[in-house]
């Protein structure tokens, strides 16, 4: 069975982090702490990137809405968390039925195990952490910077650019079920 927890905030997030024979890939646009972007209706800033971690770990803060859920994927290089700071969401992960996290909670979502998230509210604020780092360089190549803190008017995604940004990092959008 592969490691997934939901944190109630009285327990931490568990998992295995490794990055044996994972390649982390950084060869489209820099982006450095503290930048901005929207990315597929949703608003990030970069906490820490590859840089400021030898590779190992990326955070970003997320602000994100129904109009932002990303499609069901799977990473082969690395696993992510999502701690909810304000908001609900809920994520199914694998087969297993939905799990859903409020305030204080986190989601774990280990590399190889099909995902997808979902805004249960009308936003999402939280923190996104991918171990090891070097994805955070895909939400710059499919981005734009942002021009405010909060949400970008939602826009139809370019489905092939995504989907073929996903595939240099080892990310599989899977079809609607």
């Amino acid at each position: 069975m592969l490691p997934r927890a939901v944190s109630t905030g009285k327990e931490y997030c568990t998992g295995q982090y490794t990055t044996k024979g994972a390649a982390i890939v950084t060869d489209d646009p820099s982006a450095r702490t503290g930048d901005t972007i929207w990315m597929l209706n949703t608003w990030m800033r970069y906490v820490a990137t590859a840089g400021d971690t030898n590779g190992q770990l990326a955070v970003l803060e997320q602000l994100s809405s129904p109009a932002g859920d990303p499609p069901r994927h799977v990473h082969q290089h690395e696993d992510e968390t999502f701690y909810v700071l304000e908001g609900r969401l809920s994520a199914t992960i694998g087969d297993d039925p939905p799990v859903t996290a409020g305030p204080g909670e986190c989601v774990f979502l280990p590399r190889g195990t099909a995902h997808g998230l979902h805004a249960e509210t009308a936003e999402v604020r939280g923190l996104v952490l991918v171990s090891p780092a070097g994805f955070e360089q895909f939400f710059a190549a499919i981005g734009e910077p942002a021009t405010t803190s909060g949400l970008p008017e939602p826009a139809a995604p370019d489905v092939p650019a995504v989907v073929a940004a996903a595939a240099r990092y080892g990310v599989t959008i899977l079809p609607p079920s």
